[in-house]
């Protein structure tokens, strides 16, 4: 990681980035009521538009909103495909992605995994979409790469980056030259596990399909249960969003979230925006500090790598290594 001389931004080091939030981890902590989250809308010129200015300040501080579904994006194909991608050859039309591993794409992310809790997942970064989703599902990800830049122009709208830096700032996803993964999920309610550990998303937002309770987030120390709106996607914001508004006049936080254990088959789809970062084209994480301008915090393949491990091999805090925190 290289070296910030403005401020504070999470260390991207194996077991810290969320050394100050191991408490809010731990597995037996129960949600305690139902998640009131803001509610906005795309408006006829690409913006997006809360109620006032206080709620689009709640939404920003507590990393997550809800976002009426725009009219065009038809999210039918993506529920159908959340359904039965897990299933096998059996399952027609889409049961057969099962079989297509990471072996496919020279990733260990992509293709068809299952994670060590409840989650089984198939993950396609956008270079891939055209070649090996279907056409209705690789149309489905460009209608999200859309709309994500829509949200992400919103939001550095009023945080006070410069226009000019947006680019650099988003390793080009202001412009939808980032990194973009579609993925489906899959919860498995004979595995005995939580759904999804907790933990942040490494981009600079999400934008989640869900008709099925489930998801939980952490707001103000405090686990809450989102229900479900047919109606909305949920958009969360993400690490990368967290350390670039950080030093801003109008820091956007990164929701932590899980999802509990899952006693019936629950299903869901999600789009992630990221710094660009395809082999040998590494844009990086930036951080923008008012008066100073932007300043490289690391890589943007170095930021996945590490958040995943620390999602995917547990939530419990690591063990000490003599370091300070």
């Amino acid at each position: 990681m290289e070296s910030a001389q403005h401020g504070t931004v999470p260390r991207i080091q194996r077991g810290r980035i969320y050394r100050n939030v191991y408490a809010k981890r731990a597995k037996d902590q129960k949600a305690l009521g139902e998640a009131c989250l803001e509610r906005a809308r795309i408006t006829d010129g690409g913006a997006v538009e809360f109620t006032d200015a206080t709620a689009r300040a709640r939404a920003f501080r507590d990393g997550v909103f809800h976002l009426e579904i725009p009219r065009g994006v038809g999210v039918q194909a993506g529920d159908a495909f959340a359904r039965q991608f897990h299933q096998g050859l059996s399952a027609e039309p889409y049961g057969r992605f099962r079989h297509v591993g990471s072996e496919c794409f020279g990733d260990p992310l992509l293709g068809f995994h299952q994670r060590v809790d409840q989650i089984e997942q198939f993950l396609l970064e956008r270079r891939f979409w055209d070649g090996h989703y279907p056409p209705e599902i690789a149309a489905l990800g460009e209608a999200l790469t859309r709309l994500s830049r829509q949200v992400l122009r919103s939001v550095l709208g009023h945080v006070g980056i410069p226009e000019a830096d947006w680019r650099r700032a988003t390793g080009g996803c202001s412009g939808g030259e980032g990194s973009y993964h579609l993925t489906f999920n899959h919860y498995r309610p004979a595995h005995d596990d939580i759904g999804l550990s907790s933990h942040k998303d490494d981009g600079f937002l999400t934008i989640l399909r869900t008709t099925s309770p489930g998801l939980e987030v952490n707001r103000a120390d405090r686990w809450e249960a989102v229900a479900p709106d047919p109606d909305c996607f949920i958009v969360n914001f993400g690490l990368s969003m967290e350390i670039l508004t950080a030093g801003s006049g109008t820091p956007v936080a990164a929701i932590m979230h899980r999802v509990a254990r899952q006693d019936v088959d629950r299903s869901s789809f999600g789009h992630f925006s990221s710094s660009g970062c395809v082999p040998g084209e590494d844009e990086g994480i930036h951080r923008y500090i008012a008066g100073h301008g932007l300043e490289r915090v690391c890589g943007s393949r170095e930021l996945i790598d590490e958040n995943d491990h620390e999602i995917y091999t547990g939530t419990d805090a690591p063990e000490p290594e003599g370091e300070p925190a």
